[in-house]
This record gives C-alpha cells, sequence and structure tokens, in this order.
C-alpha cells in the first residue's frame, strides 16, 4: 500500500468511523466506495469489515445490557446464510462487474437514507413484522456478502419500529457478529490486501479514536441533517465507481 493511498485510507477511516460512533452504522457506506476507487473491491470490502468488527465490539460493550438477544439471534440466523452466498458470489464476479453492482447498490441506499432523512418524524411506528423482518435479514447479509453494505435496509426497517435508543443498541450488536462472521468468510476465500503491521496499527488507533469521538458527539449533533449530508457526499464515490 503506497504512502498516498495509505494516508487517504486514514482519513476515510477517521470519518466512517466516526460516524459509526455517532450512530451505530455507517461506516461501510463511507469506507467502501471510496475505497474501491483506490483499491480493487474485495480489497476494500475486506478492509472496512476489519476495523467494523473491532469499532463493533468496541460499542458492543457499551450497549451490551441493553441488547435483546430474541430479536438478535433470529436476524443473525437469516443474516449469516445470506452473507455466504453473497460472499461466494463476489469472489466469482470481474473487479468491473463488481464496482457497477456496488454502485447501483449504493445508489439505491442513498434514496432509502433520503427518503427516511425527509420525513416529518422520526419515529413513525410501521408495526413489526416477522415475514419483512426474515426477508430484510436475509437480503440484508447477502448485501453484506457481495458488497460490504448490509447496513441501511436493517437501519431503516428498525427506525422506523422502535424508539432510538432501542434500535441503535440492537443493530450495535448485529453489525459487530455480522462483520466477525464476514471477516471469516472474505479470509477462507482468500480477498483482502495484505498490511503491514504499524500500518495496521495506525488505522486500528485511528478507529478507536473515531469511535470514541462520534460517540462522544452522537446526542450533540442533529442527525436528521447528519444524514442527508452524508447520504449527499456518498453520491460522488457512487458516480465514479458507476462510470467506471
Amino acid at each position: 500500500m503506497d504512502l498516498y493511498p495509505f494516508l487517504i485510507t486514514v482519513a476515510l477511516v477517521f470519518v466512517a468511523y466516526f460516524v459509526k460512533g455517532f450512530t451505530g452504522f455507517g461506516p461501510a457506506l463511507i469506507l467502501i466506495p471510496t475505497l474501491s476507487i483506490l483499491y480493487n473491491p474485495p480489497g476494500a470490502i475486506f478492509l472496512a469489515t476489519f476495523f467494523d468488527l473491532i469499532a463493533g465490539f468496541l460499542l458492543l460493550r457499551s450497549v451490551y445490557r441493553q441488547v435483546d438477544w430474541k430479536l438478535v439471534l433470529p436476524v443473525l440466523a437469516l443474516f449469516f446464510p445470506g452473507a455466504y452466498l453473497g460472499a461466494r458470489l463476489m469472489t466469482l464476479l470481474p473487479v468491473m462487474i463488481l464496482k457497477k453492482i456496488l454502485a447501483f447498490a449504493l445508489i439505491f441506499f442513498i434514496i432509502l437514507i433520503l427518503i427516511n432523512s425527509f420525513r416529518q418524524h422520526k419515529f413513525l411506528k410501521i408495526g413489526k413484522s416477522l415475514l419483512l423482518q426474515t426477508v430484510l435479514s436475509f437480503f440484508a447479509g447477502f448485501g453484506g456478502g457481495l458488497v460490504g453494505i448490509s447496513g441501511p435496509l436493517l437501519v431503516i426497517y428498525f427506525k422506523l419500529s422502535f424508539p432510538k435508543s432501542y434500535f441503535r443498541a440492537q443493530l450495535i450488536a448485529i453489525f459487530a457478529f455480522g462483520a466477525a462472521w464476514r471477516l471469516f468468510l472474505y479470509h477462507s476465500l482468500g480477498a483482502g490486501p495484505q498490511l503491514s503491521t504499524p500500518k495496521l496499527l495506525l488505522l486500528i488507533t485511528v478507529t478507536l479514536l473515531a469511535i470514541w469521538t462520534g460517540a462522544h458527539f452522537h446526542l450533540k449533533v442533529n442527525e436528521q441533517k447528519f444524514d442527508r449530508i452524508v447520504a449527499f457526499i456518498l453520491l460522488i464515490p457512487s458516480v465514479f465507481l458507476f462510470l467506471g
């Protein structure tokens, strides 16, 4: 990994995991499309998953007592096989096709984020549906395995079904264990760039600092406006990925 791409990677990791600390989700939406411009998509997905594993379990320590395992475990039971199928497909697709899929997926997720952020009410019950939860859990896992982005489908559903204090804790648990499973899959399939130990330690330090900073400020920032800014920023790499 050359110096210039590495410095950009450091900055992107900080921004992505500041968002993770702030919201409990979202780093893949920032890291994967941007890192896929610097590196090949499988390498970008592997890096994002590795740091999401660290950040996820760090945050899980702070919300562990709030986790509703009766909700989390059934979600993971569908998330895991979906992620397996997605990861297998990722290794079979050419890089350019994977970039196009990533671009389309990103634009779709941006639209979902914007629709939700422009709602007049941040919390609107849509009712808890076991069938809908099952379908979304599987496809969230599949999207995570294929392009490294598993959050938006579950985030939108949870936001519209549960209070903020509840859904944030459940998503942290789901994405922490989901990242561990996906990292295992990617490693088994031989995906991922080689990093020297000093660079890896620096990136881990940046991840931890960003998580702490985001968690510190998550109650002081207007989350609705923040979602809109992130969504608009993500349009830039999605266009570059789409154009190749």
